[in-house]
């Protein structure tokens, strides 16, 4: 999948077992998809940054790490933000101004992709991305 995309990280390969130890503390089972996604691109950018959402557009800046303390670390900003999102919904990316794209494991065991916008109003907008994650990173081909 990410050879499709024109996908580039500073950091470098994650630890499976840094990854099921989120999916422990969270109760959840990430996508085999993000996974194996994830373990090469954490941190990543795309080279074509903007995504559609509906009628707006974001500007996606990188994948969350699996590095403890980074300033991206997938547990700081759920903890950071976890007033913000909806039961169930757990970060993985953010956009340039911050807001999060989150799994949404409220629907089935196969967490459709919502964008939450937590930066412009005091109370969160939800907007669905796409139906999975392969579907989420197809956008930016």
């Amino acid at each position: 999948m990410a050879e499709q995309n024109n996908w580039s990280t500073d950091y470098p390969p994650v630890n499976i077992n840094t990854v099921r130890s989120v999916e422990k503390k969270w109760g959840i089972r990430f996508p085999s998809e993000y996974i194996s996604f994830i373990q090469d691109y954490h941190g990543g950018e795309p080279i074509e940054p903007t995504l559609n959402i509906g009628e707006k557009e974001a500007v996606f800046s990188s994948f969350l790490t699996f590095i403890a303390f980074d300033e991206l670390d997938i547990l700081d900003v759920h903890n950071e933000q976890k007033g913000n999102l909806l039961s169930k919904h757990f970060p993985f990316a953010m956009d340039k101004e911050s807001n999060l794209f989150c799994f949404n494991f409220n629907d089935t065991r196969q967490p459709s992709i919502v964008y939450v916008e937590t930066i412009s109003s005091s109370e969160p907008s939800v907007y669905n991305v796409a139906s999975n994650f392969t579907e989420f990173v197809q956008q930016f081909n």
